[in-house]
């Protein structure tokens, strides 16, 4: 078994920072804002543009993280060393993807409902009354898969620090003392 590749654990971490970052600016800032905005159709627009633009990125982080899991070696290594975390780490790492994947197809969904990419919403995780039936149960779900992916998200980055940790020793006072 030959140790993973510092490029590969770099591109797995920055993948994941990526990926993490993003849902987490969306939850924390970018849909609770878009309120702010007066009119309903315009925060719809915003919201897809910004979302629309996020998911190229979003999804080649995705891709990234999870092949670099899966196929640079950082799996197997793990696996050598926290067999049980590497496990769990699997089950986070699939759950978030589906959620990530998902949020991304229930966007396009969302935005399809105009043909300008307008439907009109409250905030980027609540319908406005006047939105589209479809639109407005895309939308919930998005509010539970944005809320699931961060979640999972944290669980994948703590994890993946316990096991990336789980070969070294600790060496200084507080280390010690926080192990």
């Amino acid at each position: 078994m030959t140790e993973p590749s510092n490029k590969a654990s770099i591109v797995h971490n920055l993948g994941l920072a990526t990926w993490f970052g993003g849902a987490l600016f969306g939850q924390v800032a970018l849909n609770p804002t878009v309120s702010r905005i007066s009119d309903k159709r315009e925060r719809g627009r915003v919201l897809n543009e910004a979302w629309g633009r996020f998911n190229a990125v979003n999804f080649a982080a995705i891709a990234a993280t999870v092949l670099t899991w899966r196929l640079g070696g950082l799996k197997e290594n793990s696996e050598l060393r926290a067999p049980a975390l590497m496990r769990i780490k699997n089950l986070l790492l699939g759950g978030a993807a589906v959620n990530g994947v998902a949020s991304g197809i229930l966007g396009a969904r969302i935005a399809s409902q105009s043909s300008q990419g307008d439907t009109p919403v409250e905030s980027g995780t609540q319908p406005a009354p006047e939105t589209p039936q479809e639109a407005a149960s895309s939308q919930r779900l998005v509010a539970l898969t944005g809320t699931s992916s961060l979640a999972l998200l944290a669980g994948v980055i703590a994890v993946s620090t316990l096991i990336e940790t789980s070969a070294v020793k600790p060496r200084g006072l507080l280390s010690r003392l926080l192990t």
